[in-house]
């Protein structure tokens, strides 16, 4: 560093910091003790003496071009994402960072939340604080006023406005933590909270130095501020934030049981890449076993695949739910996907944006209204009754490239009702053409995922009632209303069963921060608040927790599926019913080892969501059922080839019943019993007693009683005895003739 200088740029306790440090380390540096939004230009004289030096300029705003031995080190504007200016010091020497300056850096970047992030002592906060405010120069009196202007703070659509008398906004940043927070003054204006819009809107301002940024901050210069008034800016900003903020994010996912799938090329095959921070910190939520059954790899045609992941080709566009009672509500498109599994199911997921709807109202009925996809029931005269109520007048899918699809729900009368329902055509559209046979999974309802941002709602939810040891959301019919998406008023009219459902049905692990996660048989909904609902939740929201509630569907539709296999291969032809069997038992046990999971990820919040869900929807209970159902199968099966078995042993048995009697004859006597040649009688009388006796054995297995059996088997004794009775005496008449005859030839 010998041939290195710093420039200082303005003071505050960072910057201050970042002097002791140079200072200690004997570093040469310059330090005109400037303000905040200080030039690099104050510094000309030392840029050119020292032109043949590396010089460092510390959060310089470059009013004149640099020379190229000259680099800037800062962390605001387009440096944002850069470390604290105080930890690039440190490194270009080398240097560890102590605990204090760990946290100087922390509160320079991201205020009191990044210190509390880094895991700073209440006292710390405290400290650090107080030190950046006096190195600023703020006195006695100006802590006391901010403490008496904070009371004046004005709450508008959930968030904050104070028009302030002072020209230093610390005390009073630093002693209110709500957000978004909009401070300004007739010299300067600052706006805390999400300031994405903010960049957007002033691109060119920042370009030129007017106006300035950091993590959750984004601030004017004075003169800019001048030259159009504070009132104004301020009020233009506040219509800009009514405008861009997000009150609510819808997900409807329509999972279905298929045939055969061709899939269309308006579906483009999404494989899974972590090369940005949010698809990184979504897969490696999920256990590795988890990962290979949600994440598609390169080779799309990989045989061995457990699901697949489709975008659709338009990505932008509206999704407009017009309602009877309501009006229309129109909400931005944020993408279509599919996701295929091996299990011969599929989930179609609609994303949608509501930037416009804020109240609970409105987000009760975008839930209610868009999730439905057929009439639940008709009225006289085939009247869609259903439409005044929670059935929409039309659906219509938006595309910026394509015409729109529409779907009325007119399509419903004498003639078409013998058919059945039919996909909606914002559905059919899109899958028609790609699937066979397409089944629904649920009901007339896709299931639905929403996250509604609503600061009020959330601070009436999260009152604690000491007498009553509970919370306000426990009882209120608001939350009860969002949870399980009755969007035409409260459907259950007991306090008891109310109070037990939402008990049952709530996870409220971060309410006092907050946050409160419902779960019923058709919906995952999220309630939090507007800043930490956008910038930190809703991520999750649209990944993992979509991810997990994607896996819950398909096992739903997967068991279905397997319940009507089971069906079609009782009804199927005899001779293949153990073919069928042996291939559903083979795909129930692919479809336990490779994507039935008892449990998806290591994080504790995500351990106690699942198994929430799990017994909410009954999917252990289902998969009871079903292991029951194929066990009775498999005995079924076990019963008819016992059955087979036995008949062929019975055609043996009476084969044996026809062919034994002879031959125990035959070994017991000899073949040569009988001597053919000399008569025909004996021959006769031979051939009629096996003949007799076979047929007596035979009727032996045809008579069921016992006592027939013993008659029978009598009879056979008898005719074998009576044979050999009259084969004997047959044979001893024969001797004798033959005696005589030698007699006589003797004789002669």
């Amino acid at each position: 560093m010998e041939k290195s200088i710093f420039l200082l740029g303005g003071h505050d306790l960072e910057m201050l910091t970042i002097k002791e440090i140079l200072e200690k380390e004997n570093i040469k540096f310059f330090d005109k003790e400037l303000q905040w939004g200080a030039k690099l230009s104050a510094y000309k004289s030392e840029l050119e003496e020292f032109s043949d030096h590396t010089i460092y300029g510390i959060e310089l705003e470059e009013d004149i071009t640099p020379a190229k031995n000259y680099k800037r080190i800062d962390h605001h504007n387009d440096f944002s994402d850069k470390e604290a200016s105080i930890v690039q010091v440190l490194k270009l020497l080398s240097k560890e960072p102590t605990r204090e300056q760990e946290l100087i850096a922390h509160n320079d970047v991201g205020h009191i939340k990044a210190m509390e992030c880094f895991g700073a002592t209440k006292e710390e906060i405290i400290d650090i604080r107080k030190r950046d405010r006096e190195t600023q120069g703020v006195t006695a009196e100006e802590e006391a006023q901010a403490i008496e202007e904070i009371k004046n703070i004005k709450e508008e659509d959930g968030f904050y406005v104070l028009k302030t008398t002072l020209d230093k906004f610390s005390p009073i940043v630093d002693n209110f933590e709500k957000r978004p927070f909009l401070l300004y003054s007739k010299k300067s204006l600052t706006y805390y909270g999400e300031i994405e819009f903010l960049k957007k809107k002033y691109k060119k301002e920042v370009e030129s130095n007017q106006a300035y940024h950091g993590r959750g901050f984004f601030g004017f210069d004075s003169k800019y501020v001048g030259s159009i008034s504070s009132n104004t800016l301020a009020k233009e900003i506040l219509e800009m934030k009514k405008e861009n903020e997000l009150h609510s994010y819808h997900t409807f996912m329509f999972p279905f049981i298929y045939d055969k799938e061709t899939i269309k090329e308006s579906w483009l095959y999404q494989e899974f890449k972590t090369d940005i921070v949010e698809a990184y910190n979504e897969k490696y939520y999920f256990y590795k076993h988890v990962q290979d059954a949600l994440y598609n790899s390169k080779d799309r045609e990989k045989e061995s695949f457990i699901s697949k992941y489709f975008e659709y080709k338009d990505k932008k566009g509206t999704f407009t739910i017009s309602t009877c009672p309501k009006g229309d509500y129109e909400l931005e498109l944020d993408g279509i996907s599919l996701r295929i599994f091996n299990t011969g199911v599929a989930i179609l997921a609609f994303n949608l944006k509501n930037n416009t709807y804020a109240e609970l109202e409105d987000v009760l009925a975008i839930n209610d209204f868009g999730r439905r996809i057929y009439p639940q029931f008709l009225g006289e005269n085939f009247t869609r009754e259903a439409k005044e109520t929670f059935l929409a007048n039309k659906i219509t899918l938006s595309f910026e490239e394509n015409e729109p699809i529409l779907e009325n729900f007119e399509n419903y009368n004498k003639e078409r009702i013998k058919e059945g329902v039919k996909l909606p055509a914002y559905i059919d559209n899109l899958i028609g053409e790609s699937f066979e046979n397409i089944q629904y999974v649920i009901d007339d309802r896709m299931f639905v995922i929403s996250q509604y941002h609503n600061d009020e709602l959330v601070e009436k939810m999260k009152v604690y009632d000491e007498l009553k040891n509970q919370y306000a959301y426990e009882e209120n019919s608001e939350w009860y209303q969002y949870l399980f998406i009755d969007g035409n008023g409260k459907n259950c009219q007991s306090k008891h069963m109310t109070k037990k459902l939402i008990a049952d049905s709530t996870y409220d692990r971060w309410v006092e921060w907050g946050t409160l996660f419902g779960i019923s048989r058709y919906s995952f909904v999220v309630l939090t608040g507007s800043w930490y609902g956008e910038n930190r939740l809703l991520p999750h929201t649209k990944t993992m927790y979509f991810q997990m509630f994607s896996l819950l569907l398909a096992y739903r539709a997967t068991i279905i599926k397997f319940a009507d296999d089971i069906q079609n291969v009782t009804q199927g032809i005899p001779d293949n019913i153990s073919m069928g069997t042996s291939k559903l038992y083979k795909n129930y046990l692919d479809f336990l080892n490779q994507l039935y999971f008892k449990e998806v990820t290591a994080q504790d919040q995500g351990i106690e969501l699942y198994e929430q869900a799990v017994k909410i929807m009954k999917i252990e209970v289902f998969l009871k059922d079903l292991d029951n159902e194929i066990s009775e199968l498999h005995e079924y099966v076990e019963m008819i080839e016992e059955k087979e078995r036995n008949q062929r042993l019975e055609k043996i048995s009476e084969l044996g019943a026809i062919v034994l009697p002879p031959t125990l004859l035959a070994g017991i006597y000899g073949t040569n019993i009988l001597d053919f040649s000399q008569t025909e009688t004996a021959m006769t009388i031979g051939l009629v007693s096996m003949l007799l006796v076979s047929g007596l054995g035979l009727g032996i297995l045809k008579v069921k009683k016992t006592i027939g059996k013993i008659l029978l088997a009598t009879s056979i004794v008898a005719v074998m005895g009576g044979s050999v009775w009259l084969i004997g005496k047959k044979d001893n008449t024969l001797k004798i003739e033959k005696i005589e005859k030698i007699k006589i030839e003797e004789k002669k």
